[in-house]
C-alpha cells in the first residue's frame, strides 16, 4: 500500500500550497485526496505537471448524489484533468431501506458510466451506516448487495467503522476487491465522536485493520484526522505517517 494523506493542512495549504505539497511529499507521502480546487487554478495541465514533479498523485476527486445526477460528464472531466482515478461520494444520512435502495440504483448506474471511462465510484463511510440496520443488514450492507461490485467501490474509513461498532478487519474482507482506499484515523475514547487523535495513539486496531488491507488488496491507505487534539498540524502528519512506516506499511 501506499500512503496518501487527506485534509489536516487546511491553513498551510491556503497560505501556501505548493510548498506544503514540496513538504507533505519531502516527509514521505505518495498522494492527496481532494485538492482539484487549487489545481484548477491556472493552467491544469502545468499544475499536474509540477504536482507530479513533486512525486504525488491526485487520488480521487469529490461528488455528491446530485453531481452524479446532473453532472456527470463534468465530473468525469475534472477528475481526468487531474489524473485522479477515482471519483468519492463523502456522505449520505444512510438512514432509511428505501432512500438507500433508491441511492444504489443512482451508484449503478452512475459507477458503470465512470467505469466505461477508466474511473472508479466510491462511497467513503461513517459510524452510522453500522449503526442503522434493517433485517440483519446494515445501511453498508445495502449499499453493497444491491450494487454490482463493478460500479460501486468503497473508501472504508476504519476509524468510523471501528466508531460504529464493527471490526475494520472484517469490513475488509467482506468487502474484498471492492476496496482501493482505507482512510486511516484514530479515536481516544470510543464513546466521544469528536475524540481525534493522531494515528497510533487512540484505540483503532491498526494492526489487523492494515493486515487485513494487505491481503485483500487495498491500494492505499489516507491519513486523515479531522480535528488536532495536542499536536501541531505538522507534527499530526508526520507522527501518522511514521506510526504507519513503523507497522511496514
Amino acid at each position: 500500500m501506499r500512503i496518501g494523506l487527506i485534509g489536516i493542512l487546511g491553513e498551510e495549504t491556503k497560505a501556501d500550497f505548493w510548498g506544503t505539497m514540496a513538504r507533505v511529499a519531502e516527509i514521505g507521502y505518495q498522494g492527496v485526496e481532494a485538492v482539484d480546487g487549487v489545481l484548477f487554478e491556472g493552467d491544469v495541465a502545468a499544475n499536474l505537471a509540477r504536482f507530479h514533479g513533486l512525486g504525488l498523485q491526485h487520488l480521487t476527486t469529490s461528488a455528491s448524489i446530485d453531481d452524479l445526477l446532473n453532472d456527470l460528464d463534468g465530473i468525469v472531466a475534472r477528475t481526468k484533468a487531474t489524473g485522479a482515478d477515482r471519483v468519492s461520494v463523502w456522505w449520505s444520512n444512510a438512514n432509511y431501506r428505501d432512500i438507500l435502495l433508491s441511492e444504489a440504483e443512482i451508484y449503478n448506474v452512475a459507477g458503470a458510466k465512470l467505469a466505461a471511462e477508466g474511473l472508479r465510484l466510491c462511497y467513503h463511510n461513517h459510524e452510522h451506516e453500522f449503526r442503522y440496520v434493517v433485517d440483519g443488514e446494515n445501511a453498508l450492507d445495502i449499499l453493497a448487495n444491491n450494487t454490482d461490485p463493478a460500479n460501486l467501490y468503497f473508501t472504508i474509513d476504519v476509524g468510523w467503522v471501528t466508531m460504529g461498532g464493527a471490526d475494520p478487519a472484517a469490513v475488509l474482507h467482506q468487502l474484498a476487491g471492492r476496496v482501493p482506499t482505507i482512510h486511516v484515523k484514530d479515536f481516544y475514547d470510543i464513546n466521544e465522536r469528536n475524540s481525534f487523535t493522531a494515528l497510533g495513539t487512540g484505540i483503532v486496531d491498526f494492526n489487523s485493520a492494515l493486515s487485513a488491507a494487505k491481503e485483500t488488496g487495498v491500494e492505499w491507505a489516507v491519513v486523515e484526522q479531522d480535528r488536532l487534539r495536542n499536536l501541531s498540524a505538522w507534527d499530526t502528519v508526520v507522527t501518522s505517517y511514521l506510526n504507519l512506516k513503523e507497522r511496514a506499511l
